[in-house]
Parts: structure tokens; C-alpha cells; sequence
């Protein structure tokens, strides 16, 4: 019911901090575990991470066109981020069926 395994996403997130950028990378671990893995994750745990493409966009922004320049910065980063995964199989789970009878007003209490 209990299985251990080990999975492989490639994730891509961006920033105008480094930081902001891992943190967006971080953001998606979730979800795409759960798009990706069969069961429940009930826990992830991040063993090993490889840069796949780094980059740092430099601008000049200015107001009205000519005025105030200051340099913006913008980080780009991929990752190939291998987590080890604790999942529980659901569907491996036997529950007991039970089947309730409703009269007419217990079943239109139950509806508002």
C-alpha cells in the first residue's frame, strides 16, 4: 500500500531575484507530482538538482521614454529536479460498501 520511489521532473520557473526564481521552481513540485504520480503523495523529498539552462536578461528601463534609467534584471532557470517520493496507493485500499436509505425528507433536508 505503501510504496518508496523515485521521479524526475523538469521544471522552469523565472524572476526578477534569484531566489524568486527557485521559489516558482519549488511552487510546481506539488502539483506536478500529482499530475504525474498514481496515489497519494504523502511525502516529497528533493535529493538532487541539475541546472539545465541558467539566464540572466539585463534591461534599462526608463520613465516617459528618456528619463530615470535604472537596470532591471530577469532570471531564467530549468532544472531537472529528481525527488524521492513516499505515495500511498489508493486504489489498492478495499473499503466496506454501505448503502444508506434517505426517506423523501431526510434526502430533501440533505439537498439545501
Amino acid at each position: 500500500m505503501l510504496r518508496v520511489l523515485t521521479h524526475t521532473f523538469t521544471l522552469t520557473g523565472a524572476g526578477e531575484t534569484k531566489e524568486s526564481a527557485f521559489n516558482q521552481i519549488f511552487a510546481q513540485v506539488k502539483s506536478k507530482v500529482a499530475q504525474e504520480i498514481e496515489g497519494l503523495a504523502i511525502r516529497i523529498e528533493p535529493e538532487r538538482m541539475d541546472i539545465v539552462h541558467a539566464k540572466k536578461t539585463i534591461h534599462t528601463e526608463r520613465f516617459l521614454g528618456f528619463l530615470f534609467p535604472r537596470k532591471r534584471n530577469r532570471y531564467e532557470i530549468t532544472v531537472n529536479l529528481t525527488v524521492q517520493l513516499r505515495v500511498i496507493d489508493v486504489a489498492k485500499i478495499d473499503f466496506d460498501t454501505e448503502e444508506e436509505q434517505l426517506t423523501r425528507v431526510q434526502h430533501l433536508i440533505r439537498m439545501e
